[in-house]
């Protein structure tokens, strides 16, 4: 089976067409994953009628040129007419846009297609399907290229109730799930401009956070590291001999146990139930989360601090965890454009809040003490949903990023 990534559209009767087009894709394969649905402007023209759009994941053992074909079939089956005029209203859009590690441009079909690298709304609904999916042949991952073509306030709105027939349109029994995928799949649902103050669907909190469990990885395997450490050692010139480096492979190991904890911890033992319900609709922010992690480009360091914003929905996470969850991920081999995504939505899965922010500011000793040499160069990224895509809301939590203590 291959992996396929494909873009939905359309801004005619968008509703009835957007959501039949599942009952085609699901005879083309098996649908893995299905972004939240978007409202966005048509492009090229600022009176055409608002889209739907959003992508899909589909495992399939067709071709990328059979694919195609049966999804340029799908589009005039339901209605869909090609003009020369690119921009025209339609029924439905199905756009092949990435196979697996194909890369092609043959005259039919350019994969990865070029419009991914300038569309934030189609860098932003696939980097849900699918964050570390890393582009071919070179990159960047998906989640990486959602963060460069971060689109305007309200050029995007997420329609949380067509997010919700989507979800409840490719459910399948968690055995099944599995199965077609062991890669684990977010869809953050927040909410839109036009949806603020309204009351999210009861959530049966347990449950949510089971589905996100993922059995711990192996223990570390110390003797393996210490092993490896030798090698390297000998390899740069050392000799792991000599008194002050007899005991480094065993230190490393035990310090890398340490250094990628966060590859052995349970989310359902680190939430460990606390939540508690709340009347409470205002900003939780919880700032200043100092953390460390390695690149996992070249295993150095990088350390920062993250900070984590949500507008509850009924239910409040006990303080300790959002901490304990920012932790999780950095103790891992990262990206910090990734990890920024990985805790934003983990926080919204577990509550489904009003929004959530995470905004993280690191240092990376790659680009500090090799490379460009750069010590006082600073990364920062973030990621917004729901609520804080409305930029009154965001800057009221810049005003409360900025107080004093």
């Amino acid at each position: 089976m291959n992996d396929a990534y494909i873009f939905i559209g359309s801004n005619v009767e968008r509703e009835k067409n957007f959501l039949g087009a599942f009952s085609y894709l699901r005879a083309l394969g098996d649908i893995v994953a299905a972004s939240p649905v978007y409202d966005t402007l048509a492009l090229g023209s600022d009176d055409a009628p608002r889209f739907y759009n959003g992508a899909v994941w589909l495992k399939t053992k067709l071709s990328p040129h059979a694919l195609r074909n049966e999804l340029r079939a799908t589009e005039h089956a339901m209605g869909r007419v090609r003009t020369a005029d690119k921009n025209a209203p339609r029924p439905i859009d199905l756009d092949l846009v990435l196979y697996g590690e194909a890369t092609l441009d043959d005259g039919e079909l350019i994969l990865p297609a070029p419009e991914i690298f300038e569309r934030p709304f189609m860098a932003r609904a696939l980097a849900h399907l699918n964050p570390d999916y890393v582009i071919p042949p070179d990159g960047p991952t998906l989640a990486e290229l959602a963060c460069r073509l971060r689109g305007k306030p309200g050029e995007m709105i997420e329609i949380l109730e067509m997010s919700e027939r989507v979800h409840k349109e490719i459910e399948l029994p968690v055995e099944e799930r599995a199965v077609m995928s062991e890669q684990r799949t977010f869809t953050a649902r927040g909410f839109g401009d036009e949806e603020w103050g309204n009351p999210m669907p009861g959530l049966e909190t347990p449950r949510l956070l089971e589905a996100l469990r993922v059995a711990p990885e192996k223990e570390l395997a110390p003797q393996a590291i210490a092993d490896a450490v030798r090698t390297i050692l000998v390899n740069v010139g050392e000799d792991p001999t000599r008194e002050g480096l007899l005991k480094t492979p065993e230190r490393v190991a035990k310090a890398y146990k340490e250094l990628l904890a966060g590859y052995t911890v349970d989310p359902v033992a680190l939430i460990n139930d606390a939540f508690f319900d709340t009347e409470y609709h205002d900003m939780v922010v919880v700032k200043d989360i100092e953390f460390f992690s390695m690149c996992e480009h070249h295993m150095l360091p990088f350390f920062g601090k993250a900070h984590v914003a949500y507008i509850p929905e009924g239910q409040v996470l006990g303080l300790s965890k959002i901490p304990r969850i920012v932790d999780m991920y950095a103790r891992r081999l990262q990206l910090q454009e990734k990890m920024t995504h990985q805790i934003a939505d983990f926080v919204q899965e577990l509550l489904h809040p009003r929004g959530v922010a995470v905004i993280v500011t690191g240092q990376h000793m790659c680009s500090m003490m090799r490379g460009v040499n750069k010590p006082d160069a600073k990364m920062v990224t973030q990621v917004m949903y729901g609520a804080f895509q409305d930029p009154q809301v965001r800057e009221q939590l810049n005003e409360r990023l900025r107080a004093e203590d």
